[in-house]
């Protein structure tokens, strides 16, 4: 396979992509050992103020990170926000042993390792081009997507497990211990030269410029409200729908983190092949159908099987599209394009969320399906009408700005 292709004979690309494997499996001990730690002190409604301060501080940090990656040695940012997430969550055990752990504390806590994290996420984007051929982007964002797929399924269970065995301040230790690991293989990356300044406005600005790259981004909102809708719908559909309770919830989750998976390993290789146009609208209509069959069954091992196959069939979205915004986008004003992208795109899985879960209290789940299924109709026709203007096939720095 190409990606492990690109994985072996680019160390540099090899210890960021490790790293990020690392940071990722922590960010998923994080949410599990924090959310546990606000039930044991409070309740679900302040669990939910603290997931909000997770999300929340994305939106306004996306595009300054983008800036400064574009104009400060990405190693020595990434590296910093790493150590700096380390010593945050490393607090979080120390308070809670001398009894000073509240709420409050661990909304601080989650909004400022929320606010540098988004370094690390906007450099997914923005420094792979900087660190791979062009001809090898496909490859090495398969990679990426591959591992951030294998954290969603080894992270739970992991974090589970540190959880019910020692406790979720213990947890937190070793998921601080997995940030300074990060760190040091963040500076141990090969100095890239900032990017030459245009005198561009930042973040929106530059954006708003690249009308392709733009509407592909609101595209990938769309598809990320969609994923919020089925976080808020698994569990409704296993309780009132398919009567399996937690553990048909539990089946139904596992069953789309494999399909994912499955889909990044063997479905980019597939979806490549198609033009670029009509990457994201086949991988976004393809997985539509087998979801969309979720209204007709009120059995657990169809439904699994099912969401097992619309997983495989959007596991490819966020390799291909990365891929797409990455040749569309002039390197000088890449990192801030990708942070405004990184603003863009937080607003989708909260705002599905919200709107499933209201939903699914007035209407019940399979009307979510069935609007769910419709909405990706419109995300598959803004993605072909973005992609379809031509420019997907020219190499990064080849597309200019709209004036």
């Amino acid at each position: 396979m190409r990606a492990f292709v690109v994985l072996k004979g680019n160390p540099p690309f090899r210890r960021f992509w490790l790293g990020l494997l690392i940071s990722r499996t922590g960010d998923v001990v994080t949410v599990v050992a924090i959310s546990w730690l606000v039930l044991d002190i409070a309740g679900p409604a302040e669990l939910g103020l603290v997931v909000l301060c997770q999300g929340l501080p994305r939106i306004v940090a996306g595009p300054v990170a983008g800036r400064l990656l574009d104009r400060v040695p990405p190693r020595l940012l990434l590296g910093w926000d790493n150590a700096v997430r380390g010593v945050l969550i490393g607090l979080v055990p120390v308070l809670w042993s001398l009894g000073g752990l509240s709420v409050t504390v661990l909304c601080v806590v989650s909004a400022g390792a929320a606010v540098v994290s988004v370094l690390t996420e906007v450099a997914e984007s923005a420094v792979v081009p900087r660190l791979v051929p062009v001809s090898e982007l496909d490859a090495a964002n398969t990679a990426l997507a591959t591992n951030w797929e294998a954290a969603a399924v080894l992270g739970p269970p992991l974090a589970g497990a540190l959880v019910a065995s020692a406790t979720a301040p213990v947890a937190l230790v070793a998921d601080a211990a997995s940030f300074f690991v990060m760190s040091a293989l963040c500076f141990a990356l090969p100095v890239i030269a900032p990017a030459p300044a245009d005198g561009t406005r930042p973040g929106f600005g530059a954006i708003l410029r690249l009308p392709v790259v733009f509407w592909t981004s609101v595209a990938t909102c769309g598809f990320l409200f969609l994923g919020g809708m089925t976080e808020v719908l698994y569990p409704v559909l296993s309780r009132e729908v398919l009567h399996a309770g937690p553990v048909g919830y539990g089946l139904l989750v596992g069953a789309a983190g494999a399909g994912g998976l499955a889909g990044v390993v063997a479905g980019v290789p597939l979806v490549t092949r198609l033009r670029p146009k009509w990457r994201l609208p086949a991988i976004v209509l393809a997985g539509t159908v087998p979801f969309a069959l979720l209204t007709a069954t009120a059995a657990l091992v169809p439904a699994v099987v099912l969401v097992a196959v619309a997983g495989a069939c959007w596991g490819p979205y966020f390799a291909v599209e990365r891929t797409l915004v990455q040749r569309m986008t002039p390197a000088a004003v890449r990192g801030s394009v990708m942070g405004a992208r990184t603003a863009i795109s937080a607003l989708g899985f909260p705002a599905g969320s919200a709107v499933a879960g209201t939903l699914s209290a007035s209407l019940g789940p399979v009307p979510v399906v069935v609007g769910a299924a419709a909405g990706s109709l419109l995300v598959a026709a803004t993605a072909l009408a973005a992609v379809g203007r031509g420019q997907a096939d020219l190499p990064a720095g080849v597309i200019r700005f709209r004036r």
